[in-house]
């Protein structure tokens, strides 16, 4: 969903004759109403607004001294990029907008189009033909200040124009809290925009989650999935953003999307050295899973619903690009040999390490800058009330009492302390920098995990094939006992019992990185089970600690039966 700030509105009362003299003047000038074609008075002559204005308030005994207001200057501005918007179409909202909203006043509107936004200028008389001023309270829903915003928010729809998405009520209280809770109000756009380019890219649901995570999201599983960008103070629940966010609507979409896929590409890749016998494990790999695509389509019936068919297609594609890319990385690693493997799992374990530590610094620097890029927008957003109303003091010498949105970036202004847009527009720039190295380091880090992962998992292929090791346990990283642990061995606890054991570190493969792992044990080899305080409980073979888990894991499986 596109996010439109515009038409905005704005509105300043004008005191004394003369300003009301000059503000008339300032809003004709035939070089910015098209050699004075946009003007239109309602109520009163266009030649003679002013002139006509003078009688009315004299007639009902009107003092126009410096400190009466005398009339309103208002303001209504549409936004550049709506194509279809001609001057003399503006200008017909504009006749159509008084004409509801101040129906027995007289009013002067005048269009300029000398700027890149066409907008209106309306003179208001505070007197109206019957003699009642015009009561410009905000509580007033027609006559006051949000009255008309929204009259102008309803013409703009009448006439397939876009408008302003939310619009604050502002207090005057706690202005810090309320510019970010304003501020906030932009994230469920900013969500919403990058939920649906991820649609438009991604085939699945999980993919969407790891791309969000990618770009700097993080993530809260759950019964609702709840996701928070940079510089955002709370999750939000992606069901919240409307019906079509849901995660059943996201999976819904992404198994429609998986049905209708196109073409596939199978990335083309070739073996540097043909007798290697880690890369003619992972190329009959990869041409099992090209081939279990292409010819399982070939009994596809067209008048069918396979769903999850198309699910395990794409997930088996996603696993052919997988295991292309790990050949690329073993080809420019020149890893053929499994004796090669030690010596790089070091090094990327080394750098990861290094990775962490810039990747933490950067991300601490990102966050802070983050959280003031609503700020900045909100600026960008409200900069041109601020213009206007800077317009308006240049026709009148008096004291004009700044509006709503002129105070809101006003705050907004001392809360970013700047002085220039310059200035904001540099921190746009620092943030969206730090944001892309941020993410990038990211990225990069990811990608040497995945690596690591994917020369363990080649790994456990040695361990299995060449040394007479058995595939044995599967442990996850909160089974380390980190305190007891070494250089040359980790301290494992045993799945699903209280058992402890010392295992060396080379016979364990993460083949999720720093996360789940297998122990890889030789089946008659004895290993000392101990307890949490290091006390010898038992000794049992490689064979005997397999069935030690399983046995544990079984027992707690019955006791939840019976609970």
């Amino acid at each position: 969903m596109k996010v439109i700030y515009i038409p905005a509105t704005a509105r300043w009362c004008v005191h004394g004759q003369q300003g009301r003299t000059d503000c008339i003047s300032y809003i004709k000038d035939r070089n910015k109403t098209s050699e004075g074609v946009l003007i239109t008075g309602v109520n009163c002559s266009a030649e003679f607004a002013d002139y006509e204005m003078k009688l009315n308030n004299d007639k009902f005994n009107i003092i126009e001294d410096a400190n009466s207001r005398t009339c309103y200057h208002g303001y209504q501005s549409f936004d550049p990029k709506e194509k279809n918007l001609t001057p003399e179409h503006a200008h017909q909202i504009g006749v159509e907008l008084v004409k509801k909203l101040y129906p027995e006043f007289q009013v002067l509107v005048c269009t300029h189009i000398d700027q890149s936004h066409i907008h209106n200028h309306f003179v208001i008389n505070a007197v109206n033909m019957k003699g009642r001023k015009l009561e410009d309270r905000l509580a007033n829903p027609i006559e006051g200040l949000y009255g008309l915003r929204d009259m102008s928010d309803k013409l703009a729809l009448e006439h397939g124009l876009t408008i302003i998405e939310d619009a604050p009520k502002i207090s005057r209280f706690g202005k810090g809290k309320y510019l970010y809770a304003m501020a906030n109000k932009t994230w469920r756009e900013q969500i919403i925009e990058k939920l649906d380019y991820l649609k438009e890219r991604c085939y699945s649901f999980d993919e969407l989650l790891e791309t969000l995570a990618y770009d700097g999201y993080q993530i809260k599983p759950g019964k609702n999935i709840r996701i928070r960008p940079f510089g955002k103070q709370k999750f939000v629940t992606m069901k919240v953003l409307g019906e079509e966010y849901s995660e059943e609507s996201l999976k819904e979409f992404f198994k429609q999307k998986r049905k209708h896929q196109g073409n596939f590409n199978f990335e083309n890749y070739k073996l540097n050295d043909l007798d290697s016998e880690i890369l003619k494990i992972y190329d009959t790999l990869a041409q099992m899973s090209k081939q279990s695509v292409l010819y399982s389509m070939k009994d596809l019936d067209s008048n069918n619903e396979y769903f999850k068919y198309y699910n395990s297609r794409y997930m088996e594609i996603r696993r052919y690009h997988q295991i292309v890319d790990t050949i690329k990385f073993l080809n420019d690693n020149n890893i053929y040999e499994y004796d090669n493997l030690e010596t790089q799992l070091a090094k990327i374990k080394y750098e990861i390490k290094e990775r962490e530590l810039e990747y933490q610094e950067l991300l601490s620097e990102n966050e802070t800058l983050q959280i003031r890029m609503p700020l900045c927008k909100l600026y960008l957003k409200y900069i041109e009330y601020y213009d206007s109303y800077l317009e308006q003091q240049e026709i009148v010498s008096s004291y004009i009492e700044p509006s709503n949105e002129v105070q809101i970036f006003l705050d907004l202004k001392k809360e970013l302390n700047v002085d220039t847009i310059d200035e904001v527009k540099e921190i746009i720039a620092s943030a969206n920098k730090i944001k892309y190295e941020t993410n990038k380091k990211y990225a990069y880090l990811t990608y040497l995990k995945n690596k690591a992962s994917d020369l363990e998992k080649v790994r456990s292929i040695s361990l299995e094939n060449e040394k007479g090791f058995i595939k044995s346990v599967s442990i996850s990283k909160g089974m380390i006992d980190e305190s007891r642990s070494n250089d040359k061995n980790y301290c494992v606890r045993i799945p699903y019992s209280e058992l402890y054991m010392y295992v060396p570190k080379q016979n364990i493969a993460w083949v999720s990185y720093d996360n789940r792992g297998i122990i890889y044990l030789i089946d008659d080899k004895e290993y000392i089970l101990v307890n949490k305080y290091n006390e010898e409980q038992r000794r049992a073979t490689g064979e005997e600690i397999e069935k030690i888990a399983q046995e544990e894991k079984q027992k707690i499986n019955e006791y939840y039966k019976i609970k």
